[in-house]
């Protein structure tokens, strides 16, 4: 966590919060939250904040794509997921949708059928459908997509014999 200093000179909180912003790609609120625990007053971190974007430091729509895809094909997980961390960021509608279509559809519905089919393979037993759903649910999946791949699973003999 970020010790709280106070920067007097604004060229100083500038250089530094570039440098943060270098490392990964950052959403504004993010951004805010760092000049704020460096003392800065609002003024001063909004025109910090447009600054960046002009020198293209800070891109709403850059870390929106990045963070879909590094969720997706990190941490598996669903788009409903996503979506709703970068509201939660404050990230616009916009930027959130042009995030999401970085997810490939046929790469998702095989993503969730692999987890599926791990999540069979760990259970052993008859697993409960509703507790698939709940969980794949819990991960962002759609529930339509969840289901049909259940279907699938359960219509779809096994290999083994």
């Amino acid at each position: 966590m970020f010790k709280s200093k106070i920067f007097f000179d604004f060229e100083i909180a500038k250089t530094a919060i570039r440098k943060y912003c270098s490392f990964q790609e950052r959403c504004q609120s993010e951004v805010k939250i760092r000049l704020a625990q460096m003392g800065l007053t609002s003024d001063v971190i909004d025109n910090i904040l447009s600054d960046l974007i002009l020198e293209g430091y800070l891109s709403e729509e850059r870390y929106s794509r990045a963070y879909a895809r590094g969720k997706f094909n990190i941490k598996k997980w669903g788009r409903i997921k996503i979506q709703q961390s970068l509201i939660s960021k404050g990230v616009t509608s916009k930027c959130i949708k042009i995030g999401l279509s970085e997810i490939d559809d046929i790469e998702y519905r095989n993503c969730l059928d692999i987890l599926i089919s791990k999540r069979l393979l760990i259970t052993h037993t008859k697993y409960s459908q509703s507790a698939l759903l709940k969980y794949f649910q819990n991960r962002g999946f759609e529930n339509d997509l969840i289901l049909d791949l259940l279907q699938e699973k359960v219509d779809r003999p096994s290999n083994k014999s």
